[in-house]
């Protein structure tokens, strides 16, 4: 029988959790409570496997520094906004008692490192962008432009006067222009201050006030463009539930915004504002957060980061509720997300299934377990952290063993991929045949078709190469990674003109591959993978350029298991995409397209695309097939 781990959630303010805990609910046995107390934290991680802290307070701070770990608990924090911008908890938590910090943006984890240099050096750090329920929030079609939506909580930050400001200068130019601000202002000085410049700006006919929403969809409906004036957001949650229903977003450019939102939406200026206003229309934009914030994308990522990927189907024993749990700690209320209904009677579960990702379906399925009655820890926390080994730094889960790994008889002898090329490019050899005439021609037409028909900008390239196949790319920005120090110098004095195009020795000891990290909408592997001939280098290869895109992964090799046919020492063939489909489960196979030159010139490669999205529609590439 296969026996679920139990994972508690101890949570400081439950919005954003609800759709984690439900799809958690299908791997692990969860509790998830909001303790008032220091004893229901204890009693909590005395039944748990795995400890979440989401959000922080200083309970969770002590908590932690107590060092669960030494109890044999995985602890893991996820952090938003506060904790690292507004609180001192970056100075006054042990990070070494966190197994893995998430985080929901790149800024915030840049603002966490100016705050505490050492942070990353002691616990693991992820970023996972927060995601988007889709099923909550549906595209309307009769959105009205002229009425305008802000939303937030009463915060000085979401910068309020400059709303007024806009609504001023837009009115001046249309008149029918109306904005409807949801959220409960501070009372003493935020609301007098709206209200009476309000007035003074002559806007009390264009300007309502609806208090605080409970029902956001209902309050977007007919909303056509959603204004936010924030100067800082860790995300932006209001933002993409009015872009998915399509209203036009407008958004302040505050520091961190380019992580989420394009340029054609941010303004700095009041007269930005305007004019984006104006110009822009309704469901511009819906598809792009289908594409960028599904909640699909969040959970298969915090799958890889938790490390258990098996869905279980068999259903959870039954639970007493809470009224007949006897000596219950857990008093505060339960959230509805919380809720369920009783499980039939206990059943004998099957073999756990081999891991793999959840889908969106078991999701939508799942039915969370109910809150389990603790007793109080008989040991109590050491008052000091007790010693323990730093744990390693690293993003992606650990190595999983190949689907078919050589026995040590069969191993092909070790090969120095990177002296071989460092060597060849330094005694004035090039990147072969296919990089240049007519196969670079293809892969060009291809990858620009590609790049076209996705509206893709920015592409990063896992070898790089001589650059001679560059030439035919034409992409707004690129960046190209390779083991030869000196194929890089060279490439870097063939594109100095294109500001937009960089070149990275990945034996630079100061490269900080972070910076790197979903930074591109397009990851490229062209003729690389057959010339990894290690095991181990073949698998590190996969995980950096999985590492680097938000949305796509293209590899061009061949897809066989085998030695070279001519019987070239540095070439391998893989069956890549069996590896991959057992590695990084979270992403999809979008389409395989047979190579028009195969065996015709020297070539075995066909094309890979590999999505993000496992839902995505793959017909509008069918013309891919038709380059030539």
């Amino acid at each position: 029988m296969h026996q679920k781990k139990k994972l508690a959630i101890i949570i400081e303010v439950d919005s954003f959790i609800g759709d984690i805990f439900q799809h958690l609910s299908k791997t692990y046995e969860v509790m998830a409570i909001q303790p008032k107390t220091y004893k229901e934290i204890e009693a909590a991680v005395e039944w748990a496997d795995i400890v979440w802290f989401e959000f922080c307070n200083e309970l969770f701070v002590h908590a932690i520094n107590q060092n669960i770990r030494r109890l044999g608990k995985r602890v893991i924090a996820r952090w938003h906004r506060f904790e690292i911008v507004e609180s001192t908890f970056p100075e006054r938590i042990d990070f070494g008692a966190i197994d893995d910090l998430i985080l929901v943006s790149h800024d915030m984890l840049r603002v966490l490192k100016l705050r505490a240099p050492h942070a990353t050096q002691k616990t693991r750090t992820h970023v996972v962008w927060n995601g988007l329920n889709l099923d909550k929030f549906k595209p309307i079609p009769s959105l009205d432009k002229k009425k305008i939506a802000w939303a937030a909580k009463p915060f000085m930050r979401k910068n309020q006067p400059l709303f007024l400001q806009v609504m001023h200068s837009l009115v001046k130019r249309d008149p029918s222009y109306t904005l409807h601000v949801a959220g409960e202002q501070e009372e003493f000085v935020m609301m007098p201050y709206l209200k009476r410049t309000t007035e003074k700006l002559g806007l009390t006919r264009n300007v309502f006030f609806h208090g605080w929403q409970r029902n956001m969809p209902a309050f977007l409906a007919d909303k056509g463009v959603i204004l936010s004036t924030s100067v800082h957001e860790s995300f932006g949650y209001n933002i993409a539930e009015a872009m998915a229903v399509g209203a036009l977003p407008v958004i302040h450019d505050y520091p961190g915004a380019e992580e989420f939102w394009p340029d054609e939406i941010r303004f700095s200026s009041v007269d930005e504002a305007v004019e984006k206003i104006i110009a822009g229309q309704t469901h511009q934009w819906t598809q792009y957060v289908h594409e960028k914030f599904p909640l699909a994308k969040q959970l298969r990522e915090l799958d890889i980061v938790m490390g258990d990927r098996v869905a279980e189907v068999a259903k959870p024993l039954f639970v007493a509720s809470l009224e007949q749990q006897a000596g219950s700690n857990l008093k505060r209320p339960v959230p509805l997300w919380l809720a369920q209904r009783p499980a039939p009677a206990q059943q004998v579960q099957q073999p756990a299934p081999i891991p793999q990702a959840i889908s969106v379906q078991q999701v939508r399925e799942a039915m969370p377990v109910t809150e389990v009655a603790m007793q109080p820890m008989q040991q109590p926390y050491l008052t000091q952290p007790y010693a323990i080994p730093t744990p390693p730094v690293e993003r992606l889960a650990p190595v999983t063993p190949l689907e078919q790994p050589m026995r040590r008889s069969e191993a092909a002898p070790s090969f120095d991929s990177s002296g071989y090329w460092e060597g060849r490019y330094r005694d004035g050899g090039n990147s072969g045949a296919g990089s240049y005439d007519v196969l670079a021609k293809y892969k060009g037409q291809f990858l620009n078709s590609f790049a076209r028909k996705k509206g893709l900008k920015s592409f990063a390239e896992m070898g790089s190469g001589d650059g001679n196949q560059l030439k035919y790319f034409s992409f707004d920005r690129y960046t190209g990674f390779d083991v030869s120090k000196t194929v890089i110098e060279r490439t870097m004095m063939m594109y100095r003109d294109k500001a937009n195009y960089n070149f990275v020795w990945l034996g630079d000891q100061s490269l900080d591959w972070e910076m790197h990290e979903d930074a591109y909408d397009c990851a490229l592997s062209l003729d690389v993978l057959y010339h990894l001939i290690d095991d181990n280098i073949y698998v590190n290869y996969l995980d950096q350029l999985f590492s680097l895109p938000q949305r796509y992964v293209v590899i061009y090799a061949s897809n066989f298991d085998g030695p070279d046919i001519r019987g070239a020492s540095h070439v391998r063939h893989r069956k890549f995409t069996t590896d991959i489909a057992n590695r990084f489960p979270q992403w999809s196979l979008l389409k395989l397209v047979e190579n028009p030159y195969k065996f015709k010139e020297s070539t075995e490669a066909d094309f890979a695309i590999y999505s993000r999205d496992e839902f995505e529609d793959s017909s509008d590439l069918n013309e891919l097939s038709t380059i030539r």
